[in-house]
């Protein structure tokens, strides 16, 4: 199945989220990742075993915030392409505010962040460039688009959208890019 499109949602989200929703029923195939967002191993283990049994289609990954990070990860490690949007590229310093109790906004289930799991982001970070087009929002109140300038400028296909929020609201925009990079994964 060479369309496969694979959702990552961000921190203290779910495949239930307002964007996987809106995304499944602009490419009814899209697989949305159920992965555990709070602790950095479990969810690389979770995330890998969902992307590994597709890899010989070459999935496009499509990443919401903390899901970008990962999608990008992803994407360097196996060769894939990939979306981002509002993409958190420095997971330990961006979730530093929320260490403790923490609720999930979809599904109220509550666990624990630890500067333990903040640490571990590091060992999840490559180097290796992937073929990606990111989309940030200058209104993003969490991740300050000026991140993704100084990630992506002379990495990826960086658009920034005028307003919006952390939400992305521009969701049709979001929409169009994953059509025009499926479209290059197709040649």
């Amino acid at each position: 199945m060479k369309d496969v499109i694979i959702y990552i949602h961000g921190f203290r989200s779910s495949p239930r989220s307002e964007k996987a929703t809106a995304l499944k029923a602009a490419f009814p195939g899209l697989v949305a990742a159920d992965y555990d967002s709070l602790h950095p191993d479990q969810g690389f283990r979770q995330l890998d075993a969902l992307i590994r049994p597709h890899l010989q289609d070459g999935p496009l990954l499509v990443g919401s915030s903390l899901g970008g990070f990962w999608a990008y990860h992803f994407a360097c490690r196996y060769g894939l392409r990939c979306v981002l949007l509002n993409p958190c590229m420095h997971p330990e310093v961006t979730l530093r505010p929320f260490l403790g109790v923490v609720t999930n906004i979809y599904t109220g289930e509550q666990g624990i962040l630890t500067e333990q799991d903040l640490a571990r982001y590091a060992a999840y970070r490559l180097a290796d460039p992937a073929y990606c087009i990111v989309l940030h929002e200058t209104g993003d109140e969490v991740i300050p688009y000026q991140e993704s300038v100084a990630n992506f400028a002379a990495k990826a296909h960086l658009v920034l959208l005028k307003g919006g929020s952390h939400r992305f609201e521009q969701l049709d925009v979001a929409i169009e890019a994953i059509r025009i990079m499926r479209r290059a994964l197709e040649r």
